[in-house]
């Protein structure tokens, strides 16, 4: 929609402009009243939006945190150099939180004291009063996990190994019958199924799930991330 200048304003510039043509300085002047009423009227950007955010947990430890900046750096290692990611964060708010914030364009977390960091969203589009339903999991129980199912893995590739270590040397009937193989084996290959039975659960369902809440305020139906 077309902006429109102040008629008292118009009129002060229009006769500035028209000194102007005797005076260099009276063109500036003409200028200066003019531009701060422009800039006053142009249309705001998303990051000067405010949101209010609030969050419901039965977790004392949940925080809120924001993206503030991300890059790349190079690392030396053994096989030659390497790339890592490195992310640079605030907290913004810890439970109990309810607190208005700028910019919501930006990317946003949950996180806290032995909770898994949620995936990344964003406050914008959501409306101006925001709830978030947060279902925190346990980090120490998805490190647990990830241990377990790396050992299991580890373990049924040995497993499998010695089987067919053992299978092959069965074939060579100049070579005496050794069962050790095939013992060692097939405990491999049941421990390490075991390990990751028990591992990619505590992985899966230790995840800190966040869901847009409804509101029926600013009629946000909600929304799982």
């Amino acid at each position: 929609m077309p902006f429109k200048i102040p008629s008292t304003c118009l009129h002060s510039s229009v006769d500035a402009a028209h000194a102007a043509w005797r005076n260099p300085l009276s063109l500036l002047l003409a200028l200066s009243l003019v531009a701060p009423t422009m800039l006053a009227q142009s249309p705001s950007s998303p990051r000067d939006e405010t949101v209010r955010v609030r969050i419901e947990t039965d977790s004392p430890e949940v925080s809120l945190f924001r993206i503030t900046s991300e890059g790349y750096g190079s690392v030396a290692t053994a096989g030659g150099a390497g790339t890592v990611g490195i992310i640079h964060y605030q907290r913004e708010c810890r439970m109990p939180c309810d607190v208005t914030l700028r910019d919501p364009t930006t990317d946003f977390f949950i996180a806290g004291s032995g909770i898994t960091p949620s995936r990344r969203f964003t406050l914008l589009d959501h409306g101006r009063d925001v709830s978030l339903q947060v279902d925190p999991g346990s980090s120490g129980l998805r490190f647990t996990g990830w241990v377990s199912t790396l050992m299991g893995v580890s373990l049924a590739i040995l497993g499998g190994t010695m089987m067919l270590i053992d299978s092959s040397s069965a074939e060579d009937s100049s070579l005496p019958e050794d069962k050790l193989f095939r013992k060692v084996g097939v405990g491999s290959l049941i421990g390490g199924g075991a390990l990751m039975v028990i591992g990619i659960p505590l992985i899966a369902f230790n995840g800190t799930d966040v869901k847009f809440a409804p509101n029926k305020l600013t009629g946000n139906q909600g929304m799982d991330l």
